[in-house]
């Protein structure tokens, strides 16, 4: 009998467990179209938790019961933010309105493409691998800064941005989708608004080294401040990969492996140092960019040292 009762305990503690967790569904929507907006982002405001809706706008993810009240944020490139609670989000359609600000004018500057610099931050750099600076929690970005060639009499844009991956040799590099953003200098010197309004997604192939994207399209001007490119994760499922950490147990010899669920692809990055000269880059937080060198790199193979995006940026006039 006690043996009974001991399993009739357990259920009813699961059952309660499970009936804590609670399934958002939601569909997010363009406010003129009406159509679903493809990978917006979700974060939680002051919790680290985060997820992206799928190619037709649709969100799905598990919430305890006490995060109801809790608000979230939804943010996609060329659109307002939004920012309401997990309550109004769960089975809602949600209208976001496009931005209306004033880097959306149509560029009538013809480009000419008789000088072009490129920049190449890889050059006698050490290698790294950027995977989500969020240890997997919520979508994350990385940007980096890159100042106006001073060799251009006049007119100055962005031709083309290459991002490269990191592959780990003997294993298999899996297909991936992520999203690039071109963003203007704050005033504060972090990154701003956006200067690229598109909503622009790319995909990475299995085991694809590199990706080169034309910009000439788009005409983006480059501002006397500079730049900032920038990729950003997309917590879908096509991006999961399960990633095996060791894990010390209580500061002892004890090693036990930890199953995490992490959101690829992995970007191509550099080691670098906080005083590093022309070094400005960024990591999107919860509350908002934050310089790179804040991140605590001690006892990991940077030993202190930083890493940092490193694109190939060619500029043209």
């Amino acid at each position: 009998m006690r043996f009974r009762l001991t399993i009739l305990i357990l259920l009813v503690f699961t059952f309660g467990l499970q009936a804590q967790k609670l399934e958002v569904q939601a569909q997010i929507i363009d406010a003129e179209s009406q159509q679903g907006i493809p990978y917006v982002n979700l974060w939680f405001v002051n919790l680290k938790k985060g997820t992206s809706a799928t190619a037709q706008g649709k969100l799905s993810f598990s919430v305890d019961r006490a995060l109801l009240e809790k608000l979230v944020v939804l943010s996609c490139v060329g659109y307002k933010r939004d920012t309401l609670t997990v309550q109004k989000l769960m089975n809602s359609t949600v209208s976001l309105e496009k931005s209306t600000d004033e880097l959306d004018e149509v560029r009538i500057q013809p480009i000419r493409g008789d000088n072009r610099k490129r920049v190449n931050s890889f050059r006698g750099k050490r290698i790294v691998g950027l995977g989500n600076f969020s240890g997997g929690a919520y979508p994350s970005a990385l940007a980096r800064f890159y100042s106006k060639p001073q060799d251009f009499d006049a007119f100055c844009f962005l031709e083309e941005v290459e991002v490269q991956f990191y592959q780990v040799y003997g294993t298999l590099n899996p297909a991936g989708k992520f999203r690039l953003r071109v963003l203007e200098v704050g005033k504060d010197g972090i990154p701003g608004e956006d200067l690229l309004s598109t909503n622009k997604i790319l995909s990475r192939s299995e085991d694809q080294r590199k990706l080169k994207i034309d910009l000439t399209p788009y005409r983006l001007q480059v501002p006397e401040e500079g730049i900032f490119i920038a990729v950003e994760h997309l917590f879908i499922e096509e991006n999961a990969f399960i990633e095996t950490v060791p894990v010390r147990v209580n500061d002892t010899a004890a090693v036990t492996m930890y199953e995490l669920k992490r959101y690829g692809p992995v970007f191509k990055g550099v080691e670098t140092y906080a005083n590093e000269k022309n070094q400005r880059s960024f990591y999107r937080s919860i509350d908002g960019w934050k310089p790179v060198n804040l991140l605590n790199t001690k006892g990991s193979t940077l030993e202190g040292k930083f890493p940092a995006p490193a694109f190939k940026v060619t500029f043209t006039d």
